[in-house]
């Protein structure tokens, strides 16, 4: 009697198992995870809150893959006019506390399973309520646990991929010790690349951090990517 009850579960697990496969999924998690850093050229328009006004900088710097690991990173020109050395060095120091923006991030972010739905115009949206620890680097301590994801998948082409791909924190947080993270908000663009790949094209950020010494403040970011 016993065998004949696990002889009827078995059917029932592997049908469990056939309703939740995501094809889709799986194969934008397979392109992510094949995925590696590509170069461009980024251009970014950052608008800072500050005691005396708003602070707008305007930066365009390039990132090489191909060059020597301390020359992949080129900046620009500043507000228009060409970068100094020292801003230049200034610069290498700070986007090496950083992961190269790119699709095959979202390998690691994607490593959990979502929740999917579908909206009033058919696309499908899928849901991390929490990011995978360490998934998402930044130059302080690791606040991936306290972000969410959201993805919209359109067909493009023929086929399914993401467009865009929102990280945000669902609610404000406090971090090492003295700073609280009061908003959190990045949104991602992608369209087809060389061979119908993503590529990221552009991206908007919005961040509101409450910390002591002048360390926090407002800031929103755009930026547009032209692969090189």
């Amino acid at each position: 009697m016993r065998l004949a009850r696990l002889s009827l579960l078995v059917p029932l697990f592997l049908l469990a198992s056939a309703a939740a496969a995501d094809p889709v999924l799986d194969s934008i998690r397979a392109e992510a995870a094949r995925a590696e850093a590509s170069g461009f050229e980024r251009t970014t328009r950052e608008e800072k809150q500050t005691d005396a006004g708003p602070e707008v900088t305007v930066r365009v710097d390039r990132f090489n893959p191909q060059a020597p690991k301390d020359k992949q990173w080129t900046l620009l020109t500043v507000n228009g006019r060409p970068a100094t050395k020292a801003e230049n060095n200034e610069h290498k120091r700070k986007v090496s506390s950083y992961p190269v923006p790119g699709f095959y991030m979202l390998s690691a972010i994607m490593a959990a399973e979502p929740i999917r739905t579908t909206d009033a115009k058919g696309r499908t949206l899928y849901r991390w309520e929490a990011l995978p620890a360490g998934s998402l680097p930044t130059a302080g301590p690791d606040v991936s646990p306290q972000l969410a994801a959201e993805a919209t998948v359109e067909k493009v082409g023929g086929r399914p991929m993401f467009t865009k791909v929102r990280i945000f924190a669902p609610r404000p947080f406090s971090f090492m010790a003295v700073a609280r993270m009061k908003e959190f908000d990045l949104t991602s663009v992608y369209q087809p690349g060389n061979g119908g790949t993503h590529m990221l094209v552009a991206q908007i950020s919005r961040t509101d951090i409450s910390a002591p010494f002048g360390k926090g403040g407002k800031q929103v970011s755009q930026i547009s990517f032209r692969p090189i």
